[in-house]
């Protein structure tokens, strides 16, 4: 009963002691391993366990930026080989020791990606413990390389490098005797895949002759590597490597400065002779510009007497609801509200406009139309096929020629793209003369006798006035467009020369820079602008008259 009670006491003690061990240990047990690359390793777990057998053996690989993966696992008594990192199968076992209480994992084949932390995680029954071990990989670098880094007061500068060693590497120099050099400086540093990178520098008298060694050694593994720089002589009667090398640089280097010369030369006779030919080119442009300028003075002149002022009167049939025109139908202004009136398939419903009631098929038409102090408005031409429902896009494709002041001194014309441009003075009248065989509409500044823009196109079908008074713009533009009477017309307006500094749809423009040109009279330095379509255009262009 004795001997019962004493055994019964003792089981009870070491169980008691077991449970009072912790349930969890992490990162208090630790070792660091170094194992030659492609050798064997054998990691042993930093923990141990009473004499009972583990209900579970796991080793894995801590990542801090993903969950651990498995490298060996024993559960229930047999290795398994499910959720294991597959760069691990086949070259992994466990070597467990029951009566010692220990477990080593094994990883054959060891390259430099099994470098880091292994975990150790060990569980028995309901208790766990766990520890880490680190593994590293010594390798052997590259052969040394030898280069001369320069030459001082008889001292010949040497540096040696080499890379991909671990641990860090011991490095010396020895002179042609075996004798150790002293070392300059010695630099190392890891690369990114954390391996040494190793410089060490050292310098020779110029007079000493034979082999000068640098010698890298890897002291883990016991090896290292070596390489010599042979230092000569120079031969009797031979010439120094710097005097041959001079003798061979200064021809080449004489031959290319002839070279150089020469091709300055020729460049500068080339640009020479083509600053000529742009002179020569300039002149003849010139010439014949004066030429195409006088014949259209003329032409101009010719038929200022045939052009037909036009007496425009506004359709009420197209105006747009929120149109309000005047009883003479000559003023058109933007009201507040829509106007109960036919919705015909003449009137526009989107585009807030109003047509002319004028249609145009042949000969040429002058109108004005009086916009005083407005901040936005549209004048110009469609073809009376347009689309008056819906939103449409003005651009002379889909029949509009129209003139747009869209803010302060801002102008469009609604090309595709739209060309925009600035008045030196603003336009209190526009005029707008429509030539439709010369395919021409020309928008004038009466107010200062000036041309604003030309569109030149090809025309098909009638042509109709086009108005739009735009919006209030916040109360400044309240003010109505009036259609001048011919009595103002009579006594105000004056036919501006088209050639002035207008623009047109497919305009030549010739600009001259003064510094290109020869010394000359002070009629060639102005810019030169004129429509490469108007000479054409002039055998039936008829010009208003007034």
């Amino acid at each position: 009963m004795a001997s019962s009670s004493g055994s019964w006491f003792s089981s009870g003690l070491i169980t008691l002691v077991f449970l009072q061990m912790p349930a969890h240990l992490s990162g208090d047990v630790s070792k660091f391993l170094l194992v030659p690359l492609g050798g064997t390793a054998e990691l042993p777990c930093p923990v141990s366990w009473p004499a009972e057998v583990p209900k579970e053996i796991r080793w894995l690989r801590p990542s801090p930026s993903q969950r651990s993966q498995a490298v060996r696992m024993f559960r229930d008594g047999k290795d398994r080989d499910e959720e294991l990192i597959p760069e691990y199968k086949g070259r992994t076992a466990l070597m467990r020791d029951a009566r010692e209480g220990s477990v080593t994992l094994q990883i054959r084949n060891v390259t430099l990606e099994d470098r880091g932390p292994y975990q150790c995680q060990i569980q028995i029954g309901n208790l766990s413990r766990e520890g880490t071990v680190t593994l590293q990989v010594a390798v052997l670098g590259s052969d040394p390389y030898i280069h001369m880094k320069g030459y001082d007061a008889g001292w010949i500068q040497l540096v040696c490098r080499s890379v991909g060693w671990f641990p860090q590497p011991w490095a010396e120099w020895r002179d042609p005797e075996g004798r150790v050099l002293l070392s300059l400086s010695e630099a190392h540093s890891l690369d990114e895949t954390g391996l040494f990178r190793t410089t060490v520098s050292s310098r020779v008298r110029d007079s000493t002759l034979g082999n000068v060694s640098c010698i890298i050694r890897n002291m883990v593994l016991g090896q290292e590597k070596t390489t010599a720089m042979v230092i000569e002589a120079p031969s009797p009667g031979k010439l120094s490597s710097s005097a041959v090398a001079l003798a061979v640089v200064l021809p080449v280097l004489g031959l290319l400065i002839t070279a150089g010369i020469c091709l300055i030369w020729k460049q500068r006779r080339s640009k020479e002779k083509l600053l000529y030919e742009q002179v020569m080119e300039v002149e003849n442009l010139l010439a014949d510009h004066a030429k195409e300028k006088g014949r259209l003075h003329k032409g101009l002149k010719l038929k200022r007497a045939a052009a037909n002022s036009v007496a425009v009167t506004l359709d009420a049939d197209t105006a747009h609801p929120k149109l309000i025109l005047s009883e003479d139908l000559r003023c058109v202004k933007l009201g507040d509200r829509k106007q109960p009136v036919p919705d015909n398939p003449q009137r526009f419903d989107f585009v807030v406009s109003v047509l002319g009631s004028e249609y145009f098929t042949a000969g040429s038409h002058y109108w004005e139309v009086y916009v005083g102090d407005k901040t936005k408005w549209i004048l110009g031409v469609c073809s009376e096929s347009v689309s008056r429902k819906g939103k449409v896009t003005a651009s002379p494709a889909n029949g509009h020629w129209l003139l747009r002041q869209s803010r302060g001194n801002e102008y469009q014309a609604l090309t595709s793209p739209q060309t925009s441009f600035r008045l030196k003075e603003p336009p209190r009248c526009v005029g707008i003369f429509l030539d439709y065989e010369a395919g021409i509409i020309s928008f004038y500044n009466v107010t200062d006798k000036s041309h604003i823009f030309t569109f030149t196109d090809s025309f098909s079908g009638p042509l109709r006035p086009f108005f739009e008074p735009c919006l209030h713009d916040g109360g400044k533009n309240t003010a109505p467009l009036i259609i001048c009477s011919e009595l103002q017309k009579s006594e105000n307006s004056v036919v501006p020369k088209p050639e002035g500094k207008g623009h047109a749809n497919g305009d030549v423009s010739l600009k001259v820079n003064p510094s290109l040109l020869p010394p000359q009279g002070p009629e060639l330095l102005p810019v030169v602008s004129w429509s490469s379509d108007l000479g054409p255009a002039l055998q039936g262009f008829k010009a208003p008259s007034f």
